[in-house]
């Protein structure tokens, strides 16, 4: 059984990874610290491990909104941006949790992860509260894939393992760990890691950033270790979850088609102290939702989902 007993952190402060809004730093941090009166009559409760929802929110999106927060979370998204190093166009969330627990994985399905359903990322997202969602890793029993372990909020949902396939561990402590694909991958201890509970796990990938290190290209570009769909090598929209520090990550998603070595120097680029980065599932699937409006694709271009990654608000009524 996963434990339900959390660790109540201090909330630290957002650091922005622009170099020009460093001077902001201090700003911002203030102002995640401190809680308006109108606030006090919420608290903060860490969320249970299970396929719950996260706490309500009382807000209403408009295409302007680029930062949500309050003293559990704060996301701030940014529109369509050019890096400079890469010359790539992409969108991207920074997100930072008060706690592991507000780190979550929803289904189509409200009941399993390894169904047929599918359902718009939007919908999933709307109905687990979400403040910010990604797409997952397409665990559905009728993929091309579905020999893929499934653990989800604690739950494991299927058994087996795609021994090629790298595989993302996320710990009780939201601690992001990337395995290469190996044979090793069938016999380890999914259930914990390093002495950890972990609550979630992924097979898509690769890894792009693992514990620090830049992944060899030879690695990333190899279609042995990568979806069969995946075309590594290939120009496909990509998305990548990316954990920059303790209860702190990003998602990257270049705007237009890229192969893996690029999405890598972009990910280097945009987020240079990211500690792992793990490939998710691309193309139509690349979705970003931000309260609940999916912001880098148009309508035509969007698929249905098996699944999301999402961060949610812990801020309930008294």
């Amino acid at each position: 059984m996963v434990r339900n007993t959390f660790t109540n952190r201090h909330f630290q402060g957002f650091s922005l990874k622009r170099s020009v809004r460093h001077a902001l730093a201090a700003a911002l941090l203030a102002a995640v610290l401190s809680v308006p009166a109108a606030l006090s009559e919420k608290e903060f409760r860490p969320l249970p491990v299970d396929l719950s929802p996260g706490a309500p929110l009382d807000v209403v999106y408009s295409g302007s909104t680029l930062v949500y927060e309050d003293p559990t979370i704060r996301a701030e998204r940014f529109p369509a941006t050019h890096d400079p190093t890469t010359l790539i166009q992409y969108f991207a969330v920074d997100v930072q949790i008060k706690d592991p627990s507000q780190l979550r994985t929803a289904s189509a399905d409200p009941a399993s992860f390894t169904s047929s359903r599918l359902e718009q990322p939007e919908t999933i997202a709307k109905r687990m509260n979400a403040v910010f969602a990604l797409d997952g890793d397409y665990c559905t029993d009728d993929s091309v894939e579905n020999q893929k372990y499934v653990m989800r909020q604690g739950i494991i949902f299927r058994d087996t393992v795609e021994p090629k396939l790298d595989m993302l561990l996320i710990d009780e402590d939201g601690d992001m760990h990337i395995v290469p694909g190996g044979p090793e991958l069938e016999t380890m201890d999914k259930t914990q890691y390093n002495g950890k509970q972990v609550w979630n796990v992924l097979q898509f990938g690769p890894g792009l950033v693992i514990d620090g290190k830049p992944v060899d290209d030879e690695y990333i570009l190899d279609e042995n270790h990568s979806p069969k769909f995946a075309e590594p090598a290939g120009g496909a929209l990509r998305m990548c979850l990316v954990q920059t520090g303790p209860l702190h990550y990003m998602a990257i998603c270049p705007r237009y088609h890229t192969n893996l070595k690029q999405l890598k120097e972009l990910v280097l680029s945009v987020a240079p102290d990211c500690v792992n980065a793990y490939v998710l599932d691309g193309g139509g699937s690349a979705q970003l939702v931000f309260l609940g409006k999916t912001i880098n694709l148009g309508k035509g271009d969007k698929r249905k989902l098996s699944d999301i990654i999402y961060f949610a608000s812990a801020w309930f009524e008294k």
